[in-house]
């Protein structure tokens, strides 16, 4: 290739040399360095459709229907989550806490199993949305029941709860006060984390393909978030026993009266339009 070392001299009347303008060096730099070559409109092209087929291998390991049943969901559980706080503010609160309660130490290092259900529910709901669209169906009508029933007994049961003081500087102290901090003492009654965690458990426990040793250790944590949320001062005892029933009674009934028919008949009607 040719070389693109130029050398700029200005040769003055009497044929001396002058010191070149900084404009002179910065052109003569500029062709020393020269810009690396734009990628050509073939190589954009085939860039984009090696991005584009990262993605959809992505998004296609949870079939069409999967991805339509965890947008819903996602959806009516952060109105449940969120919706409710607002007019939980002027309501008067009850205490459901028993003796039992009190007698239950504070202890903030069990902050670390309420932080990593989040990650257990997302990999368990990954599998079951990749399951057979009656299995799919079937478990989102009773999640999308459950989470009515949640929603009521929240503004039926308005619940509060005092929490401990924080003063430890170390991890443990500093995590539970941010969770503290972004999680206020209300939507109490049932709990949450013990609706998700058994939901996971029972979605997933007579599902094939989903090996044994992960239902049970699904099992296992759940056993883990019961404790872990009487241990940090986020929910009193009662609120399991809810969690359990509003999400067991939902599961009964979609597997006694079929309620993935409602799926198959929602699907349909959507390819009509």
């Amino acid at each position: 290739m040719t070389s693109h070392r130029f050398v700029v001299l200005i040769l003055s009347q009497e044929g001396e040399k002058k010191k070149p303008p900084f404009r002179h060096y910065f052109f003569t730099f500029r062709l020393l360095n020269p810009k690396p070559r734009c990628d050509t409109i073939r190589d954009l092209r085939e860039r984009n459709r090696m991005k584009k087929g990262c993605i959809n291998r992505i998004v296609g390991l949870v079939p069409g229907y999967g991805w339509a049943c965890f947008l819903i969901l996602a959806a009516c559980q952060a109105i449940v989550f969120c919706a409710t706080r607002i007019p939980l503010q002027y309501m008067d609160k009850l205490d459901l806490s028993i003796p039992l309660d009190g007698r239950i130490p504070f202890r903030p290092e069990w902050i670390t199993i309420y932080v990593l259900s989040f990650a257990s529910w997302a990999i368990t709901f990954f599998l079951l949305f990749r399951q057979r669209r009656e299995h799919v169906y079937k478990n989102s009508a009773a999640y999308l029941c459950t989470l009515m029933l949640t929603f009521a007994c929240f503004m039926l049961f308005p619940a509060e709860l005092k929490r401990p003081e924080v003063p430890g500087t170390d991890f443990f102290s500093w995590l539970t006060r941010f969770i503290y901090l972004v999680d206020q003492p209300n939507n109490l009654c049932p709990s949450l984390h013990v609706i998700c965690s058994y939901y996971c458990w029972r979605a997933i426990w007579d599902t094939e393909g989903i090996p044994l040793w992960y239902r049970r250790f699904n099992f296992v944590f759940l056993l883990l978030v019961c404790c872990s949320i009487l241990f940090v001062k986020q929910h009193v005892f009662v609120d399991i026993p809810a969690g359990v029933l509003v999400s067991e009674v939902p599961l009964q009934l979609a597997k006694r009266f079929r309620w993935e028919r409602a799926g198959y008949a929602i699907e349909k009607k959507w390819k009509r339009i």
